[in-house]
């Protein structure tokens, strides 16, 4: 994926932050915050910033992702801010994120049970999907 690294969710029909992905764009920046709402986006550096409150989810990830290498602006309204808060925009550029630390792993390990010795599977799931 290129894309910022956050996992979103719509809350109040607003595009808000869940989670940031451990090494991508936006937790290495220090500019996103878990709880923080995207009021708009801007494609480039100086690309105009379209208005996405009551935008569908998906909508509002098709316009974030892009090209590796990439600028992104995000007109964001901070979690601590009430509705009439005030806003700030931020430039984040596109990278590959790596999913490997959210992905299953399985391990097999042998069991010595008496005489016999049993191979047991193990599923590993950091995080569940929706």
């Amino acid at each position: 994926l290129f894309c910022i690294g956050a996992v979103l969710q719509e809350r109040d029909d607003y595009t808000t932050i869940r989670e940031l992905v451990p090494g991508g764009p936006a937790q290495l920046s220090g500019k996103l915050a878990v709880g923080d709402r995207i009021t708009g986006v801007g494609q480039g550096k100086d690309g105009a910033i379209k208005e996405v409150v009551g935008t569908r989810l998906d909508e509002v990830v098709q316009m974030i992702r892009g090209k590796k290498g990439s600028v992104v602006r995000l007109d964001i309204l901070p979690a601590d801010a009430g509705a009439d808060g005030t806003h700030r925009v931020i430039s984040l550029v596109r990278d590959k994120i790596s999913l490997d630390k959210q992905a299953a792993r399985k391990t097999v390990l042998s069991v010595k049970a008496g005489d016999a010795t049993r191979k047991i599977g193990i599923i590993t799931l950091p995080v569940f999907y929706e």
